[in-house]
């Protein structure tokens, strides 16, 4: 649980997906990045603390709502690819895709953008609900220009290990409730259910 107070300037969805077919096409693609810019970036000294360890089976449904309603909107949103140094021949690639929302007052929108917006924001909503995911989350120092800002924090929301609730065709995805022994229980399947939803109530994520 955190507090989205005025001190969080930067709220960020990062999301791993393995396939890019479900890779948004409207958001900007950066080229692959490099193994000095990968090194770069797991050492920037803007790390934070780890608020919410890996957890299972979230689902986003209401976060989007939750977001506005708490004050911030879509400012930018992008696509790169890396290589997957767990794959040990190197011939891996993951498809990073974040999504950045400011404090309303804070925002500012370049005129490219403002024409992708409401595009990218529907397709923001289309992975929210059509999905479940792996969470965890950094509260992290805010930098602009390279300088810390005192009192301003930045949010960063990890999200991995994609599990769809609908298959392609658009069917729920269904599975059998198992006992201890791993064997099936019950006559027919259920659809897939997220243990746990990524809410902000009362300004606490």
């Amino acid at each position: 649980m955190i507090t989205l107070d005025d001190s969080v300037r930067l709220v960020s969805m990062q999301f791993s997906f393995s396939n890019i077919n479900v890779v948004p096409t409207s958001v900007k693609k950066l080229e692959l990045e490099m193994l000095e810019e990968r090194n770069e970036r797991k050492t920037y000294k803007g790390n934070g603390e780890l608020i919410i360890k890996p957890i299972e089976n979230v689902s986003l449904v209401e976060f989007l709502d939750n977001l506005e309603v708490a004050g911030y909107e879509l400012v930018d949103a992008f696509y790169q690819p890396r290589i997957d140094l767990k794959d040990l021949r190197g011939n891996r690639i993951y498809h990073m895709v974040r999504f950045l929302f400011a404090r309303r007052k804070y925002v500012e929108l370049s005129d490219e953008f403002k024409e992708v917006r409401s595009t990218i924001h529907a397709e923001l909503r289309k992975i929210c609900e059509q999905a479940m995911w792996r969470v965890r989350a950094f509260l992290n120092p805010f930098f602009m220009d390279d300088e810390e800002v005192l009192g301003q924090h930045a949010l960063s929301i990890n999200l991995e290990a994609r599990k769809p609730l609908f298959h392609p065709d658009g069917q729920l995805v269904m599975v059998w409730q198992k006992d201890e022994r791993g064997n099936r229980v019950g006559e027919t399947p259920f659809p897939l259910k997220p243990d746990y939803y990524l809410r902000i109530e009362d300004n606490m994520a």
